[in-house]
């Protein structure tokens, strides 16, 4: 499939700030999945952009406004071909537990997937949450597909119930959150199972947008930076519950919902070195409607933007995202 995407960031100051720093992760990344054909990012005030690749390996850019002004506005447009990829773990023939082994002669490699983090503090509540969900000796990719679903049935999706700053053990006493929450707990999950894991920031291609792109309607979305589960997951759900057969990615006439801002999901790091993305709030693997933007321990590794700076004492931030198909991505190669 193939995907324009708008991403417009605004800061309003409540007195012209003096100057500030910010570092952005806007800009989607190149992989085998993923196609990026075209990038810019455009800032007002207009000033100098310096692109580098941050220790994920993620692009980002830094900007400097030395001097007032009272917003500042980051604009990222590019365009997107995503690929099918499948499910790539159908055929591992082994347990969580002999998953874990094979993790071993790794385990520097992939320390920084393991261990706590910022927003993912392996916590009691978290190991219990674990050793109630996640059996050592079930198959391995069942398991990963049922702990999904579970994050799925379990947990309400709702905006303003949690900041990005709430615990997780708040998130799970409360079985409330979005999708930042359900992508953290996934990770903090699946770590406490001794199984490598990653969060996800990008975009997905909601069903408001799908119609628009392919009905010609007009959907532009004014987002709080979660992604928005809701309308008719039901049938999502229902279609999902047979783990004997799940609907392995989500197609053109699923009932996505999420991205008026940005979205979050989960890479987990098969044993065959694969990586392998997990979105509970769909309850899907990652398919053609997703983006990535950029990879990291949890979210504090890849924030779209921020930074600092003087003079204001407050700010508004309004986020407004775009995501449209386009023709001729399609059975593209």
């Amino acid at each position: 499939m193939k995907f324009r995407i708008v991403h417009s960031t605004e800061y309003e100051y409540s007195a012209p700030a003096i100057e500030c720093y910010s570092e952005l992760r806007v800009r989607p990344r190149n992989t085998m999945r993923q196609v990026i054909t075209d990038q810019v990012t455009e800032v007002s005030p207009r000033v100098p952009l310096e692109v580098f690749t941050d220790y994920w390996g993620n692009a980002a850019e830094s900007l400097s406004v030395p001097f007032r002004h009272k917003r500042l506005i980051v604009t990222s447009r590019c365009t997107v071909q995503t690929r099918p990829v499948g499910n790539p773990i159908a055929g591992l023939d082994l347990s969580v537990s002999e998953a874990v082994h094979l993790y071993h002669p790794r385990r520097r490699e992939l320390y920084d997937f393991l261990m706590p983090s910022h927003h993912v503090p392996i916590t009691k509540e978290i190991r219990d949450f674990a050793r109630a969900h996640v059996d050592p000796r079930e198959s391995f990719t069942p398991a990963l597909l049922r702990l999904n679903e579970t994050i799925f049935r379990t947990f309400k999706y709702q905006p303003g119930a949690t900041t990005i700053s709430t615990p997780l053990n708040e998130v799970i006493a409360t079985k409330k959150g979005v999708c930042q929450d359900f992508a953290h707990l996934l990770i903090g999950i699946l770590r406490a199972s001794g199984i490598p894991a990653r969060y996800v920031s990008g975009y997905i291609e909601t069903d408001s947008q799908a119609a628009a792109s392919l009905g010609g309607g007009h959907a532009n979305g004014h987002g709080n930076g979660h992604a928005h589960r809701g309308g008719d997951l039901l049938g999502a759900s229902s279609r999902l519950s047979g783990l004997a057969h799940p609907k392995e990615t989500p197609g053109d006439h699923d009932p996505l919902i999420g991205a008026t801002a940005s979205h979050a999901w989960v890479e987990v790091c098969a044993p065959n070195g694969i990586w392998v993305g997990l979105d509970p709030t769909n309850n899907q693997i990652e398919g053609e409607r997703h983006v990535q933007i950029g990879i990291g321990r949890d979210y504090a590794d890849v924030p779209p933007l921020r930074g600092v700076f003087k003079g204001a004492q407050k700010q508004v931030l309004s986020v407004k995202v775009t995501v449209a198909r386009t023709p001729g991505g399609e059975g593209a190669e």
